[in-house]
């Protein structure tokens, strides 16, 4: 059990929309890390693309964190309005999933290679969260005025690389950022609430750094 999706949780949290169930799952201890309880079920839920995440909404069946992103966005009305940001915002989407494979990469490595490689993923990501920030100019959000779900996926992935190095944000307009979306008033409820994923590992069991 970790977090595999918290983007798409946070964006329905600051739409107050209710998810009808999640379903977790959660594979074995060590040493084996039995999968069984997805890989019994992976064919036989309708997905044309089985993966984790996905999401059922009605007939819509979809897997892949982007895809899901945008499909919340757009039912929920936090897409971008015009035609060129959209297009800055789905490039910002696959940067940060650019930047969250980079440590992904690093995190499921045996203990030793992941200690050996933590400063370089630190001085690496730094630099592309850096890019982030100059992106973001003196803007209130990556769309200009108005937020979206690139926010939401943009400071997700972030926020998980402050859990690895806290210090790793060092530009100011990007801290101001984090913490006007962190106190969004639903945003506030969701990071204060025990029982939300928030509380979840970032990585599998096996991974070195959870």
């Amino acid at each position: 059990k970790y977090t595999v999706l918290e983007p798409a949780i946070i964006e329905k949290a600051v739409v107050s929309t209710q998810s009808t169930g999640e379903v977790v799952y959660e594979c074995g201890d060590a040493p084996d890390f039995d999968k069984s309880c997805w890989l019994d079920v992976k064919f036989n839920l309708g997905l044309e693309f089985p993966n984790l995440p996905y999401l059922f909404d009605g007939d819509v069946k979809i897997t892949q964190t982007v895809a899901i992103m945008h499909y919340l966005s757009n039912k929920y009305g936090l897409n971008p309005k015009e035609f060129a940001v959209h297009a800055q915002c789905d490039m910002l989407d696959h940067v940060a999933i650019d930047l969250t494979n980079m440590g992904t990469r690093l995190f499921y490595q045996p203990k030793e290679a992941f200690e050996a490689g933590r400063d370089g993923l630190v001085k690496n990501a730094k630099g592309m969260i850096s890019q982030f920030a100059a992106f973001l100019g003196s803007k209130t959000y990556f769309a200009g005025d108005y937020i979206t779900g690139t926010d939401f996926l943009v400071f997700e992935t972030i926020d998980k690389y402050t859990v690895l190095e806290p210090t790793i944000i060092e530009e100011e307009n990007l801290k101001n950022w984090m913490k006007r979306i962190r106190e969004l008033p639903t945003m506030h409820k969701y990071f204060n609430d025990p029982s939300t994923t928030r509380n979840w590992p970032l990585n599998n069991k096996m991974a070195a750094f959870k």
